[in-house]
């Protein structure tokens, strides 16, 4: 009887142990947090990736499977479930910029831009090829220019809109926040310019009461 109770004692210090080093909702940090895996975790991720096989004619086509299904959860403002896609994405196939985009956005809405653009910059390095990724790196720059008073990261967002506007010159979005970081800077000719252009183009861009202080000057 001594040894039985031995045995399951051993048992649930053991499996306690075991829970402890697996670490909860990693799947919900962006590329898992980064952290050791354990046994279970390393398991489960084998069987995604079995099933993803059988699933798809390739890993790459799976991967854009799961960054679709990401940005649809995103939208949806299910931010949990959309960072699970994108680390499935990064486990399938971890060279598109887009899941480095998706961990950013998430991470900055989250209240964090310092540390979303981190992924902006790894998603910058894939070469972005649509103009919105560099709205969303701007704003997180843009959010650290409002937090730190520096304007070294005001001006890195205007290089990212800029940037934008070379991959769509037609994007109105890029204009209206290029209009306000040069407010920013005191730069009223500029920001007055591309204000101009963004009504030209997405009048519904423009913040109103940014336009009024901007037209008094």
């Amino acid at each position: 009887m001594k040894t039985k109770l031995s045995s399951i004692l051993f048992l649930m210090i053991f499996n306690s142990a075991y829970t402890q080093n697996c670490l909860e909702k990693i799947n919900i940090l962006p590329m898992y947090g980064g952290v050791k895996k354990c046994k279970e975790q390393l398991d489960s991720d084998k069987e995604f990736l079995k099933e993803m096989d059988k699933l798809f004619p390739n890993r790459q086509k799976a991967m854009q499977e799961r960054i679709k299904s990401a940005w649809k959860y995103f939208y949806e403002n299910d931010l949990d479930t959309a960072m699970k896609r994108f680390n499935q994405a990064w486990l399938l196939d971890p060279k598109s910029y887009e899941i480095y985009w998706g961990f950013g956005n998430i991470v900055a809405m989250k209240g964090n831009p310092k540390q979303a653009v981190k992924y902006f910059d790894d998603a910058k390095k894939l070469i972005p090829s649509n103009s919105d990724f560099y709205v969303s790196s701007a704003l997180a720059y843009s959010q650290m220019f409002l937090n730190e008073k520096n304007s070294s990261f005001l001006k890195i967002a205007i290089k990212d809109l800029e940037a934008g506007l070379k991959l769509n010159p037609k994007n109105g979005k890029l204009y209206s926040m290029l209009s306000t970081s040069y407010f920013y800077l005191n730069n009223i000719k500029e920001a007055k310019k591309y204000l101009k252009e963004a009504e030209k183009l997405e009048p519904s861009s423009i913040n109103p009461e940014f336009k009024k202080i901007l037209d008094s000057k």
